[in-house]
């Protein structure tokens, strides 16, 4: 993939704009990514347009959309039975603890299917699309990808069986820091080898 301008214009094609897809999420430009942490769907869905944090020139706003992400669940209200909600999900604070541990290897966090739902149960028919997912292995070409949950792992077993990858459980539960620091290093020490 030659440049953003490019990058975008084909991922429009495949999202539309606005979107509320959430096809990926990364500090500055994806065309930079040689790693993706890969999941099954977004399980926050944002009132705010994906390409909101999307600039031709820089690539990808991960500030402003942590920012928007902090302020848009604090609003949401609480599920029955629930008196308080973490700042941030179990997920994303196990995706930050690995991003942060990986230092300046550059990160891409996509998922399989780019529709956001509370749980994979919610993915309708047609939100079972992984085109925006396949663009982007096609356009950037990891050379590393760690899948979390079964769902994840069992799709870059099936669809890219070429690729390295580290299949890992679910962010969503059961990670210590130390474990996704770990995590982390080990995707460091990955790196280094392209």
């Amino acid at each position: 993939m030659p440049n953003l301008a490019e990058f975008q214009q084909r991922l429009e094609t495949i999202i539309g704009r606005p979107a509320d897809q959430r096809p990926f999420v990364c500090d500055g430009s994806p065309l930079d990514c040689r790693v993706f942490i890969v999941g099954l769907n977004p399980a926050s869905a944002s009132e705010r347009d994906f390409w909101e944090f999307w600039d031709c020139e820089a690539g990808f706003n991960k500030r402003a959309w942590f920012e928007s992400y902090l302020t848009e669940r604090a609003k949401r209200p609480l599920k029955p039975g629930k008196t308080r909600r973490n700042p941030i999900s179990n997920t994303r604070r196990v995706l930050e603890w690995v991003i942060s541990s990986a230092g300046d290897t550059r990160i891409l966090e996509t998922n399989i299917y780019a529709s956001a739902t509370e749980d994979a149960k919610g993915l309708a028919g047609s939100m079972r699309c992984s085109r925006a997912f396949d663009f982007l292995v096609d356009a950037l070409k990891p050379r590393l990808v760690v899948a979390h949950g079964n769902h994840a792992v069992d799709h870059m077993r099936t669809k890219y069986p070429g690729l390295q990858t580290i299949a890992v459980k679910h962010f969503s539960r059961g990670w210590s820091q130390q474990a996704a620091w770990d995590l982390g290093l080990s995707i460091t020490r990955e790196a280094r080898t392209f």
